[in-house]
């Protein structure tokens, strides 16, 4: 799932899920476009937050 498919079905803005993990809301924003991808230690904090339903891989696209 990703991160934005996961904000959405869950209610939270990027500004809500930013606090929860201690990052900025424009960094979330770029995750949830793909124009960043989160660092070791982002990873981890939104696989805790999001209890697993948002994994690493999720961030790279399978399509070639």
């Amino acid at each position: 799932m990703t991160l934005a498919d996961y904000l959405q079905a869950h209610g939270l803005t990027a500004a809500e899920f930013a606090r929860r993990i201690g990052r900025s809301r424009s960094t979330v924003a770029r995750w949830c476009t793909g124009q960043r991808h989160p660092d070791a230690a982002a990873m981890r904090a939104i696989m805790e937050e999001t209890g697993g339903a948002v994994m690493p891989n999720d961030f790279f696209s399978t399509a070639i």
